[in-house]
């Protein structure tokens, strides 16, 4: 079943008249209709870009995950260079006129602390010094990957696992909003999440998950996909949330102030987390379910 623009739009209209006491629709709403959600992401790419298209009011949290982190980071400049000094708590409440650009209601400074983990991390990432090496996990990762110059990795792996979610039947888009997940999928009339992470098996660098995206978006139809590239190949492991949660339970799974650690290893062209092998996880795509 395909939904297009027009029928999202109608079915939004219908929903939204039948409100009683809510002023606003939500998710929840969206949800009894089936795969509605699915199609509005893959045609407006967010809730917020779709009550807006409907000519229906939005609530501010729908308006907050409309903005992405590189126009808030753009809004902090313009703060910035009108302050001609970086902006405080305050400057956000009295602005009356720049956060305009962005939304349409006022940006609060605790956004950033959702986005960035605090408005001072914000600031260092606008500052040409500024960025730190624990920060990287939070940018696009720029570099090469299989052997095409200047592609976004973490983009190019988001892009192969939609490729490969497709191939397997399902519906699937990117979530352009960071909110810990990247890709919603639907098939059967059941809706998936997908967060992505990739590596590179050459080196011994840690797949980090901050522990705010694991708590926000843990639950039974949440998915972990490591994208695990070398110069020969490219291979997925398919992790469901219950599996990731249990290895952070059980310490395989090293636990910092700020997330968890999966140190990766091949050995005998296998992939291990310490003394775990995890042939059961490599491409076994059947796992989502």
């Amino acid at each position: 079943m395909h939904v297009d623009k027009n029928e999202v739009i109608s079915h939004l209209k219908k929903l939204a008249s039948n409100l009683k006491t809510r002023k606003y629709l939500t998710l929840e709403d969206l949800r009894r209709v089936p795969k509605l959600e699915y199609f509005m992401q893959y045609h407006y790419r967010g809730f917020a870009n779709a009550l807006k298209a409907a000519s229906l009011p939005s609530s501010k949290l729908a308006a907050a995950m409309r903005i992405t982190n590189e126009q808030l980071l753009d809004y902090l400049r313009d703060l910035r260079t009108k302050l001609k000094r970086n902006p405080r708590v305050f400057d956000f409440l009295d602005d009356t006129k720049l956060y305009k650009k962005y939304s349409d209601y006022k940006i609060s400074w605790s956004i950033y602390k959702t986005r960035f983990g605090g408005l001072r991390k914000a600031i260092k990432l606008i500052e040409k010094d500024g960025i730190k090496a624990e920060d990287e996990n939070k940018l696009i990762e720029k570099s090469d990957f299989l052997g095409g110059k200047g592609r976004y990795w973490g983009e190019a792996a988001e892009i192969h696992v939609t490729a490969e979610l497709l191939y397997r039947g399902f519906q699937a888009a990117n979530i352009p909003v960071d909110e810990g997940l990247d890709i919603l999928a639907v098939k059967d009339n059941n809706t998936f999440y997908f967060q992505v992470k990739h590596k590179d098996t050459d080196n011994n660098q840690a797949i980090k998950i901050t522990k705010s995206s694991f708590e926000k978006t843990g639950r039974g139809n949440v998915y972990y996909v490591f994208v695990l590239l070398s110069n020969e190949k490219r291979e997925f492991l398919i992790l469901p949330f219950h599996i990731v949660n249990d290895w952070i339970r059980e310490g395989i799974a090293e636990v910092t102030e700020e997330g968890y650690m999966i140190y990766i290893k091949v050995r005998d062209h296998k992939y291990y987390l310490k003394e775990k092998n995890l042939d059961y996880y490599l491409n076994n795509w059947d796992l989502i379910k």
